[in-house]
């Protein structure tokens, strides 16, 4: 089996990470995976220890099922076990993450590709294990706007609707629900902190959406040039996939300027962009992103701070299954 280097693609949630990962899939060299979940989902710190054979057969398996089949089609992991069995031929690993390495290679090598690259957002918060445990890995973070994020994310139950009909009906409302200004702002608010540590390391490159969509041709030289690759022109044709406002279109190839501030032509209310910068201003300030001027709060902010703790509540029941270690994975993002 080749050696395959890593790259992984992190940032908050649509901010332009799944965009990232087309990009770099369209190089010869690099294989792009789905959306894995491997860390804080399956694997936490707290779960690190040595698996027995049966383990390692299902840990495998899962992560070939999650990349057959995306994250939510999981009911039949088991059919995977003989692919699993044939990769851990004659292999004494016993380490989940040196499972996870095992299975990053095996499939680039499978797809012919020297270089694995990783997309999944959340991954941001564990790049201190990420950047210790693959001493080759390099990071493209990407950072969007908050207020392009919040109407993100307030239309992203429309997905299902819009193209990805493979989403399950109760990912669409798990996606309504989870949705509110002030708790998106925060999660944006403690992505970018964690972004903020790695400012100064030269194996993690800041990627700003709005200079990618702005400067699509140069950003993504720029982004070559870190990943010691070279640029090829049809890294930029990309398919228009994954809007949560707009239509899949497959066959169009577009990286779309018009996308940059989108909030200010409609989609949020005065009281959403108001709390959202009253939560994140520190961060939106250091990284550029001007504010919006209120003379006095919106009088809906009223509602939605009084709704908060109630849709705290019900995005935890709902979330809770895909968090793994609890404690961790909160810690991770809001401490």
């Amino acid at each position: 089996m080749t050696n395959v280097k890593q790259i992984f693609v992190v940032g908050s949630s649509r901010s332009g990470t799944t965009m990232m990962g087309r990009i770099l899939s369209n190089h010869s060299d690099i294989f792009t995976f789905k959306e894995l979940h491997f860390f804080g989902t399956i694997w936490s710190n707290n779960s690190n220890q040595d698996l027995n054979r049966q383990e390692q057969i299902d840990l495998l398996s899962r992560l070939l099922c999650i990349q057959e089949n995306g994250l939510f089609n999981q009911q039949n992991i088991s059919v995977f076990n003989e692919k699993a069995i044939v990769f851990l031929a004659h292999k004494n690993i016993c380490n989940p993450l040196s499972i996870y390495e095992l299975f990053l290679s095996a499939i680039s090598n499978e797809n012919k590709s020297t270089t694995s690259c990783e997309q999944t957002p959340k991954n941001m918060y564990y790049l201190n294990e990420i950047l210790a445990f693959f001493p080759q890995a390099k990071v493209i973070n990407m950072v969007r706007d908050q207020r392009d994020v919040l109407l993100s994310q307030k239309n992203k139950w429309k997905r299902r609707f819009l193209g990805a009909s493979k989403i399950p009906l109760s990912e669409a409302i798990r996606s309504y629900i989870n949705y509110h200004p002030i708790l998106t702002s925060k999660v944006w608010n403690s992505s970018l902190e964690h972004t903020a540590k790695y400012f100064d390391n030269e194996r993690v490159k800041i990627v700003k959406f709005e200079e990618l969509l702005a400067k699509s041709e140069s950003v993504v030289k720029d982004i070559c040039n870190f990943l010691a690759i070279e640029f090829h022109p049809q890294m930029l044709n990309v398919s228009v996939v994954g809007s949560s406002t707009e239509q899949d279109n497959k066959d169009s190839f577009l990286i779309d300027s018009s996308k940059i501030e989108k909030w200010k032509k409609g989609g949020l209310n005065s009281a959403e962009i108001y709390l959202s910068q009253l939560t994140s201003h520190k961060m939106m300030s250091k990284f550029s992103y001007y504010l919006e001027k209120f003379q006095l709060p919106p009088l809906l902010s009223v509602f939605y701070i009084i709704t908060f703790p109630v849709k705290l509540g019900l995005a935890f029941l709902l979330n809770i299954k895909r968090m793994g270690n609890m404690v961790e994975v909160i810690n991770k993002r809001f401490f």
